[in-house]
């Protein structure tokens, strides 16, 4: 375990502490104008562009005004933020992750060092986060450094350790959840992962959707439990199905008439509502595409390929499929191997679109010289790359 000293508090450099005393005392305007000595840092030092290093500083004026002037005016913001660089240096952040910590919440540069970094990340070690962990979890989610310990860390992490099982699980978490607020764990996700569970779905189904997406599980537990219930009401889909979450993902995500919209582009094109709930029992996401994404593979795959809805109903993969990278490159390539007798026997297009890239390339691609630059500017890519992406086994699998 790291040994933290706290001799954070010594004198800086008097030249660098000259240079950025106008920008500790600011005036109230937000322009970044006033306080060209703190871009310049982010930039010489740090490696921000000016773009980013001047969008920062308008954001830290931003949040320490709302702190109130009196407490602008007697914090010493000069000394204090070298100390936090040095000290997430010392804990482990390469400069890229001090980088996006600061760009995400640059109010962290306040932290007192002492009092608040060191008994967080002396926490986390002792749950087993390695170095790198805390590294990430702190380039992710800065906001966590502001955050009370006993008041809201670690009750949110007693939360995720009661659900999830492991701390494993709960270091994933907070690795990749930016903007989470720790305070609504305890008071939104618990009951909401109970409701769940009382509804009869198994836990570790939702514990895989919890590492997936935990911020669909942080909605208020009125509206949570309203999605719960309108999944199988009027998303048809049952909760003993394994799609169920996807579709509670979805209700939470989406308001109701935005999904009633893309709905009624499906009937658009002579979709019954049985239709809609057969696709949609097998991926509910189809429901997340635009209205426009919707209307344009409809168009193509009804009026110009002539299939109905029930058959489109039961392969969701040729609704979800890129209709760009995917589906018309494949479906021209068909057409030019068929116009040159180089196919045996006709092949579906759903045959083909169920194909990775790797098998389509193989069996349809590579073997007929003549077709590899069709291909190539039908899909967008390289000569060189339809070799590599022989290569890979799982390229491109479809969400079905």
């Amino acid at each position: 375990m790291l040994k933290f000293r706290s001799n954070f508090n010594g004198v800086q450099n008097l030249y660098f502490i000259h240079n950025f005393r106008h920008f500790l005392l600011y005036s109230t305007s937000t322009s970044t104008k006033g306080k060209p000595d703190f871009v310049n840092y982010l930039v010489d030092k740090l490696g921000f562009s000016r773009k980013k290093a001047l969008i920062t500083s308008t954001k830290l004026v931003h949040y320490r005004m709302r702190r109130g002037a009196k407490k602008v005016s007697e914090f010493n913001f000069v000394h204090n933020y070298h100390s936090v660089i040095t000290f997430f240096k010392q804990i482990g952040l390469e400069q890229s992750q001090i980088r996006n910590a600061i760009f995400r919440n640059p109010l962290i540069l306040s932290c007192n060092v002492d009092k608040t970094l060191i008994p967080k990340t002396e926490l986390f070690q002792k749950l087993g986060f390695s170095e790198s962990d805390i590294a990430k979890v702190i380039e992710v989610n800065p906001s966590i450094c502001l955050m009370g310990l006993n008041t809201n860390i670690i009750p949110a992490i007693q939360a995720l350790k009661e659900i999830m099982g492991c701390y494993n699980h709960v270091i994933s978490i907070l690795k990749k959840s930016p903007r989470m607020r720790l305070s609504c764990i305890p008071k939104l996700f618990l009951p909401n992962v109970d409701l769940l569970r009382n509804y009869g779905i198994p836990i570790e189904l939702i514990r895989k959707h919890i590492l997936r997406n935990l911020f669909s599980f942080l909605r208020k537990t009125d509206f949570f439990q309203n999605a719960v219930i309108s999944v199988e009401g009027k998303l048809g889909i049952p909760r003993h199905s394994p799609r169920f979450l996807l579709g509670v993902v979805l209700l939470t995500s989406f308001r109701e008439k935005t999904i009633e919209s893309k709905r009624r582009v499906f009937k658009s094109f002579g979709w019954t509502d049985s239709d809609i709930v057969t696709l949609s029992i097998s991926t509910p996401f189809v429901l997340a595409l635009s209205e426009a994404m919707i209307e344009k593979k409809l168009d193509f795959l009804m009026n110009e390929m002539g299939y109905e809805p029930n058959y489109l109903a039961k392969r969701c993969m040729m609704i979800t499929s890129s209709l760009e990278k995917r589906v018309l490159p494949r479906h021209k390539l068909l057409l030019v191997l068929k116009e040159k007798g180089l196919l045996r026997m006709d092949y579906l297009l759903y045959s083909a679109l169920s194909m990775t890239e790797s098998q389509f390339l193989k069996r349809f691609v590579l073997p007929y010289k003549e077709v590899h630059e069709v291909y190539s500017k039908y899909a967008g890519i390289s000569l060189e790359m339809l070799t590599l992406g022989s290569s890979k086994p799982n390229s491109n699998v479809s969400c079905c």
